[in-house]
């Protein structure tokens, strides 16, 4: 049973009791809560799985697993067959890690956004802390196609940065910010849609509408999202709602989360393969997404939560799977 009120995220800075089913209601508009089917809608792929901050926010530097980076052959096989199933799913091409902490002779992370724009993928897109985005980066991101990069910046000035991005320097990943959006007007691409990420947490709450403001006036679109969890490993306190109201995930039902070794693992926040649905070395893409996973999926979607694996069980990120944009363009 669903609550009648639930606590959402007011991003001006508040925290309190909305109107009904208000977040529910926010991924149910996103349709962020539909099956996707026989492929999944999104595809992370994990390129590399090695960072170089330590974010308080993210389990990274906790993380168990082996850091490794991805063998170009497999990273192929994956992109050929996403090509075949549906050209126009979103395929993120960094999992876990930093994209331009490795830079390799080959392949590179630039060779591997060519590679995917090559085989005809619409939504190639990025993640990163910008720390080392400089301008020879950037010139290959759009040279190779990128559609999109969103960029982890959570904060307007750089005391509160300097303790949420732990490794970080702010004024360079402004610099770097503002220099790719400048370097996109100098060669008039509409290409990689620029996205500022801001996770709303008790440090940095107050900052966000200066920080919508200022990146919306650079031609930046302004991402806002809840703090995650990563499956219960690091604290999320604005997780207020109970599992006994809890709707299907997001990440359960539309995604598909490759490891470097090729593990399909249970979702984006399971980031130490704690449970592996099947391996796309031995098999495809679609046969995992079909198997274990579908599985799963039939057990959100009939509200059998119980039946779920335990990390799955326990875990409350379902609630925050939702992000609101913000941009003086239309998106």
């Amino acid at each position: 049973m669903r609550p009648v009120y639930l606590a959402c995220i007011d991003y001006n800075g508040a925290w309190g009791t909305y109107m009904e089913n208000d977040i529910y209601s926010k991924q149910l508009q996103q349709k962020r809560l539909d099956d996707a089917g026989d492929f999944p809608k999104v595809v992370l792929v994990d390129t590399v799985s090695m960072c170089n901050l330590r974010c308080s926010m993210c389990f990274h530097q906790n993380m168990k697993r082996k850091k490794g980076i991805m063998p170009w052959d497999l990273y192929t096989k994956i992109i050929d067959e996403i090509a075949v199933e549906n050209k126009d799913a979103r395929v993120w091409l960094v999992f876990f890690g930093d994209p331009f902490v490795i830079k390799r002779t080959k392949p590179n992370i630039f060779e591997e956004i060519a590679y995917a724009k090559n085989k005809g993928l619409t939504d190639a897109v990025l993640n990163t802390n910008a720390n080392l985005m400089d301008e020879e980066v950037s010139h290959r991101l759009i040279e190779a196609g990128l559609d999109a990069i969103y960029i982890g910046l959570d904060a307007f000035n750089a005391e509160t940065y300097v303790k949420l991005r732990v490794g970080g320097d702010y004024q360079k990943v402004v610099a770097n910010v503002l220099g790719l959006l400048r370097l996109k007007k100098e060669l008039t691409s509409n290409k990689p849609g620029v996205y500022v990420q801001f996770v709303v947490m008790d440090e940095n709450e107050k900052e966000v509408d200066d920080y919508k403001r200022f990146w919306s006036e650079q031609g930046a679109i302004v991402k806002i999202r809840p703090k995650v969890s990563w499956a219960g490993m690091i604290d999320a306190p604005k997780q207020i709602l109970d599992n006994k109201d809890r709707w299907p995930c997001h990440w359960a039902m539309q995604t598909l989360s490759i490891t470097d070794t090729g593990d399909v693992v249970l979702c984006p926040c399971d980031l130490d393969a704690r449970f592996v649905a099947g391996n796309v070395r031995k098999s495809t893409l679609k046969e995992v997404w079909n198997g274990k996973l579908k599985e799963l999926r039939t057990l959100h979607l009939t509200g059998q939560y119980e039946k779920l694996p335990e990390m799955c069980r326990i875990c409350r990120d379902w609630q925050s799977a939702r992000s609101d944009y913000y941009s003086l363009n239309p998106l």
